[in-house]
């Protein structure tokens, strides 16, 4: 039986060995080819700083199929009516920080889209891919020509020449983050010479043809690139093309700026027109001089076009961020209705925000903004709101003055209703108190590694039936003042933690305060940025009260229940989602830790077809002690498509389960 097994394990043996022994001579070739790709970067990556380049890109957007969801798309409310084809001309300069980080800014542009308005932004985004970084486009798609992200890709190496090779790679799984395609590669250096991909985030599929820059080796970017694009969504179908030239010629002066000027436009394109782009600017003359030979309307039309103009403005910022730039002044107002500023958790139910910011620039170094945030929870019937006024006066230091309103849970305290039912009863329900404070502080850098933070913060908390308080010989009312001192040390610059020190002094009898207490706070956090866009984030903290007149309503800075909706981006990881709020104003001191793991390719991604549009997964722990509980702790697991983030925890206290939950926000169309 033996021997049986031993010849059996040896068939197999030779079997698996068997390509590796009849293709050893090519498997060392393309060794040779894929490694001299992955240290072209490395060997070639010059000082780029400084170095600039004028960029020309024409987009064209066509709408094979459309019906009325295509309103609903944020950034695609222009082109969901009227004409089907439109283009847009624009000339940039590019200056470079190093060889992968550049800025991008607009100096001449030219648009059929009404209002000139922004149609799929996100289309920019794959303008440019970045062959020899981690990812081909900032913090999304991994590179097949990066040697971290070599496990993820199969390769095939096709000689044409003795020293010209094509590169196929394919996805050994079928993943949003990868694509798939070939490059024409020099084999003495290992440069590409020209590469066409395809692949599909964030609802957009897309092939991408780009030659390199053969004019400077330090330059790892395309000469030439061509984006061609589809979007479908709800039998809606959109497709999109871009043409980008990044040696153009002409340099015009860092003082124009976002110009609008067709005619200067046909002087600065460095190559003619497609078919298509002609097509479409044809048509737009027509229906220009259509309208000026009609300039002399009715009543009755000129009425209907005030209607339309008024519904266009209302149903654009119903879906669409709102901006307005007037000399100084700007606002931008989040859009009025937005799935995306829904989100869903089992302990706090559905909410919902809206976010607004003001500025109003005095100079470069100094302006004022204002960023309220507001939500409303479905759950607790409850309104919830941040007013954040803030005078920066050095930028370069981070120097502001700041002042915030805002309110927080309705609270209660356990040795609070315990002394009112000791006297009124056990059956005696309660009512909570609504929390709403003031917030005034100083900040500034004093070094490169510290911060430091002065201020004063006023709580009120008022009950909910103030006259049931009085009658029952309670207070309805508690109020706190306090100066407060807050440092932030960054000792490691971005290399390292943070760490932060708060402390906090009430002073009873100041502005009719009743409360009296001490409280220190210390916390640290720190993200490391792994390989393969994974990363590692870790936070810990404690704060005790080493003095308090009363033993009601704990108010700790750094632990608090977040009442206004978060996304993924936002950082699930350093909060508590299936702790009761109540738990938050229980005790003198707690002690907390977080960590949580994300990596876009972690298990849910290698399963077929759900895998395929999965972005990025997270593992989540968190620990809580806090006094006269036993151990708290959440465990967690969640993952980001292009439709919702989604996150399951389980949570124990004292090593046993208590429940279960779970909780998402909406993605859809978040990067539009």
């Amino acid at each position: 039986m033996k021997q049986k097994l031993h010849i059996i394990l040896l068939m197999l043996g030779m079997l698996i060995s068997m390509p590796g022994i009849c293709f050893s001579r090519d498997t060392s070739v393309d060794s040779l080819v894929l490694f001299r790709i992955w240290n072209y970067a490395k060997e070639h990556r010059l000082v780029t700083n400084g170095v600039q380049r004028n960029v020309y890109v024409a987009c064209t957007f066509k709408t094979n199929r459309r019906n009325p969801t295509l309103f609903l798309v944020p950034t695609m409310y222009s082109i969901a009516k009227g004409e089907r084809q439109f283009v847009v001309e624009s000339y940039y300069k590019m200056k470079f920080r190093d060889a992968f980080q550049y800025d991008l800014s607009r100096q001449v542009f030219s648009s059929t889209i009404p209002h000139n308005r922004t149609v799929m932004p996100t289309m920019l985004q794959y303008m440019t891919p970045n062959l020899y970084d981690e990812t081909l486009y900032p913090d999304k798609m991994l590179s097949p020509f990066y040697y971290g992200n070599r496990f993820f890709y199969k390769y095939r190496i096709i000689p044409i020449t003795n020293s010209l090779f094509i590169v196929r790679f394919r996805p050994r799984t079928n993943n949003t983050q990868l694509v798939k395609g070939r490059a024409f590669v020099d084999l003495e250096s290992g440069r590409i010479n020209s590469v066409s991909f395809e692949g599909e985030f964030d609802m957009i599929s897309f092939n991408v043809t780009a030659a390199m820059d053969m004019t400077a080796e330090n330059i790892v970017l395309p000469d030439r690139c061509v984006t061609e694009a589809k979007f479908k969504f709800l039998g809606n179908n959109i497709s999109a093309m871009t043409r980008a030239f990044y040696n153009c010629p002409t340099t015009l002066p860092d003082s124009v700026e976002n110009v609008e000027d067709l005619e200067m436009m046909k002087t600065l394109r460095p190559t003619p027109l497609t078919l298509q782009e002609e097509e479409i600017y044809d048509q737009e003359q027509r229906k220009n001089e259509e309208k000026t030979i009609n300039a002399e309307a009715d009543t009755t039309e000129h009425h209907s076009s005030i209607v339309d103009f008024l519904w266009e403005k209302i149903g654009y910022n119903l879906i669409n961020s709102t901006y307005a730039d007037a000399g100084p002044a700007s606002m931008r107002i989040s859009p009025l209705f937005n799935p995306l500023y829904f989100s869903y958790s089992g302990n706090r139910g559905f909410a919902y925000k809206l976010d607004i910011g003001l500025q109003y620039n005095f100079n470069t170094h100094r302006y004022l903004t204002l960023n309220p945030k507001m939500g409303y929870n479905f759950k607790q019937k409850m309104f919830y709101y941040i007013t954040p006024l803030r005078m920066t006066y050095n930028p370069k230091r981070n120097g502001y003055a700041e002042i915030t309103w805002a309110n927080g849970n309705r609270i209660n305290h356990a040795s609070l209703v315990e002394d009112i039912q000791a006297k009124m009863g056990p059956n005696f329900e309660v009512p909570e108190f609504r929390d709403e404070y003031v917030q005034l502080v100083n900040n500034v850098e004093a070094f490169d590694w510290v911060e430091i933070m002065t201020g004063l913060v006023y709580h009120l908390r008022r009950s909910k039936d103030r006259d049931l308080m009085r009658s029952i010989g309670f207070p309805d009312e508690y109020r706190s003042f306090a100066p407060l001192l807050t440092l932030h040390f960054k000792p490691w610059q971005d290399r390292g933690p943070t760490l932060t020190a708060n402390y906090e002094r009430g002073m009873k009898g100041a502005f009719q305060s009743n409360l009296d207490y001490e409280r220190w706070e210390f916390d640290m956090s720190y993200k490391q940025k792994l390989k393969t866009m994974r990363l590692l984030n870790m936070r810990v903290g404690t704060g005790f009260y080493t003095q308090r007149s009363t033993d009601y309503f704990v108010d700790f800075a750094n632990f608090r229940d977040n009442n206004l909706a978060t996304g993924w981006d936002d950082d699930w990881t350093g909060q508590f989602q299936l702790l009761d709020s109540r738990w938050y104003n229980e005790s003198n001191y707690y002690l907390r830790g977080h960590l949580s793991f994300e990596s876009p390719l972690l298990a849910l991604t290698w399963i077929p077809l759900i895998g395929r549009i999965v972005e990025t997964e997270r593992l989540y722990l968190s620990a809580l002690s806090i006094e006269h509980h036993r151990a708290y702790y959440e465990l967690g697991y969640g993952f980001k498509t292009r439709y919702l983030s989604t996150g399951f925890f389980a949570n124990f206290l004292g090593g046993r389960h208590q429940g279960f939950g779970c909780k998402f926000t909406i993605e859809l169309f978040r990067r539009w």
